[in-house]
């Protein structure tokens, strides 16, 4: 009737939103709190929990009652996992538009709205995602879509922690949004190969590959402005294991096999082959052991085609450390600092300060204990380049020469990297090409 549905004597919603959560009881509560103050209503709000053991259900269902649906998991199946439960139910439903929403973000009373807004008027737009702000720095843009980099091999995220000084555009088209706020059109899922979030991936780089492959039926994938959320996206804290290194690597190498045009598969190769040894090889020098093991167990999961959760044993216990810097630093008394430009001065004196050692910093070399020179990647150094027996080598990824045994090993970097790619890029493409099939 009039272009809307009716069902048991009730016009049906337009909108169904999806938040999924896993234990982070206040954080949704929050969330679902400022989805129902929205000005829009025109919408049905669902929550996935990924069998949540902090209450979070009984705690959603105490607050909000009927206001809100929630559908349970029987066990934790990941942020697509989660997502694809309420998901179906959306599709199910028959609503026009789904809005999918992370448990940490607080949105804007315009944003849903706003959102529905720019699909109802543009019609050939499938996606449409929030500007997303920091919570914690809410003058500073988290993120603004995403492009894919088919020369790097990598994922660009549009204004990262950009402040916002006016100049950000109303409408962003980009190759891919993280769901962390956004909106799809639910008659381009059904009426293409589109389908509901890759649950293979189980977290991360599920929803950028989803969006993408409404980028790739033809269809605008887009940001707005005029929709605003903040998100919390974790804490500084150091992780307590290497989740984020497996699923991370495993599922970016796996999303660039599948859909590297096929004219750049050698490139390719090279390329993740590169950053694979990189991250590994950095690992080793800063003796991250379970670090560099979590990455190898995901970069040969990726090419045996392992989905789905991790087995025992691939995530470890976290290992960084930057202790080894740091009691250097507390057998001297005094450093001068050395850098090419002011922002890696700047970068490197915060990682300095942070390390809480009483070693301080002096303005003039020769008043130094220790001059430690900045450079952009040590991999890179030759020890020619620092001839000064009281210097030290320090990069942008706080990476740090301190003696001969350091140097020998940066000595051996170069021929270390050409023999792993060398020996892996072979097996590499014939995995991406039996992948591709």
């Amino acid at each position: 009737i009039g272009g809307r549905i009716f069902y048991k004597g009730k016009r049906m919603k337009k909108i169904g939103i999806v938040i999924c959560n896993y234990n982070k009881k206040d954080y949704v509560l929050n969330c679902i709190r400022s989805v129902l103050e929205s000005k829009n209503q025109d919408f049905d709000l669902y929550v996935a929990d990924n069998a949540s053991t902090d209450g979070s259900v009984e705690a959603i269902k105490e607050t909000y009652g009927d206001a809100v649906t929630v559908l349970v998991n029987p066990e934790n199946l990941g942020g697509s996992g989660g997502f694809n439960l309420g998901i179906r139910k959306i599709l199910e439903e028959g609503y026009e538009y789904l809005c999918c929403l992370d448990n940490d973000i607080l949105v804007d009373e315009n944003a849903i709205g706003a959102l529905a807004d720019y699909l109802d008027a543009h019609p050939d737009t499938g996606v449409c995602g929030s500007i997303v702000y920091h919570m914690d720095y809410p003058d500073y843009v988290q993120q603004y879509g995403l492009d894919l980099d088919f020369d790097n091999f990598t994922a660009i995220t549009h204004y990262a922690d950009y402040p916002d000084d006016g100049n950000i555009p109303e409408v962003n088209e980009c190759d891919t949004v993280a769901t962390c706020s956004v909106m799809l059109r639910t008659r381009f899922i059904k009426e293409s190969d589109i389908g509901i979030m890759p649950e293979d991936n189980f977290i991360y780089w599920d929803d950028m590959e989803w969006c993408y492959r409404f980028h790739l039926a033809g269809y605008k994938v887009v940001t707005i402005k005029d929709s605003v959320v903040l998100h919390k996206m974790g804490s500084n804290a150091k992780p307590v294991n290497t989740f984020i290194n497996y699923y991370m690597w495993r599922n970016r190498i796996h999303f660039f096999m599948k859909y590297t045009p096929e004219e750049k598969l050698d490139h390719m190769s090279y390329c993740i082959l590169s950053s694979v040894f990189d991250a590994m090889y950095e690992s080793m020098y800063r003796e991250e052991h379970n670090i560099m093991q979590t990455i190898s167990y995901a970069y040969y999961d990726a090419i045996r085609d392992v989905r789905g959760k991790a087995s025992d044993g691939k995530i470890r216990n976290n290992d960084a450390s930057d202790s080894r810097f740091q009691s250097y630093l507390q057998t001297k008394k005094t450093y001068y600092l050395k850098a090419d430009t002011t922002e890696e001065e700047q970068e490197a004196q915060a990682f300095i300060e942070a390390l809480q050692t009483e070693c301080q910093r002096v303005e003039q070399e020769s008043d130094a204990d220790v001059t430690i020179v900045v450079c952009p990647y040590i991999m890179r150094c030759k020890r020619e380049q620092y001839p000064e027996k009281n210097q030290i080598v320090l990069d942008s990824y706080k990476n740090v020469i301190l003696d001969e045994s350091d140097w020998e090993a940066v000595s051996q970097y170069d021929y270390a990297k050409s023999l792993f790619i060398y020996m892996n890029q072979g097996a590499f493409l014939e995995a991406t090409k039996a992948l591709r099939k």
